[in-house]
């Protein structure tokens, strides 16, 4: 694997990146990337310099002048020979384990595949291990937007501590956690 060193600029936000980071675990990983810099790559479409892997580690790169200026303006990057699907399935499957991906961006990215007639259902398990139930639900849509996950009525088997007043069913007043913070 060979890694190169290139100016922060050059590299480019994919339209269809799927990942989220919440604003606590992005302060951790700027003051981990400020103390031991880069440890893993940034993972790039060699033909388009779209990134793949690791958006959230090169707009910190690129927006935080400290940090730029600690790397030279230099991020490591490792990059693939690949088409713009192959990019999309990598960046599926690097990320799916970590459980950060936004679901209606992953609906998109599915269509996608799927729409370009080279990946079917079998791909799918193969490759992202999803199941039917569970492609039926990303390729369509409107489906992610239609569930109204507020006015859903919880059963007491599980219900978020975030519920609305409402939303749960008729019966005794939900066990709260103890942390305050939950």
């Amino acid at each position: 694997m060979k890694i190169e060193m290139i100016k922060v600029e050059q590299l480019q936000k994919a339209e269809w990146h799927s990942t989220h980071i919440l604003r606590p675990d992005l302060l951790v990983l700027s003051s981990s990337l400020m103390c031991n810099g880069f440890v893993s790559p940034i993972v790039v479409q060699k033909e388009t310099n779209i990134i793949i892997d690791g958006y959230q580690r090169w707009m910190l790169a690129k927006d935080l002048l400290e940090l730029n200026k600690k790397i030279n303006g230099l991020i490591p990057v490792f990059f693939v020979d690949c088409n713009s699907l192959e990019a999309m399935l990598m960046h599926l499957q690097i990320n799916r384990g970590r459980g950060s991906l936004l679901a209606h961006k992953v609906s998109s990215i599915i269509r996608d595949l799927f729409n370009s007639g080279k990946y079917d259902e079998k791909d799918f398990d193969r490759l992202l291990t999803m199941k039917y139930d569970e492609l039926e639900v990303l390729f369509n849509p409107t489906i992610l937007k239609q569930r109204k996950i507020s006015e859903h009525k919880y059963s007491r088997a599980w219900v978020p501590v975030e519920a609305p007043a409402g939303t749960v069913d008729s019966g005794p007043v939900t066990e709260r956690p103890p942390n305050a913070d939950r």
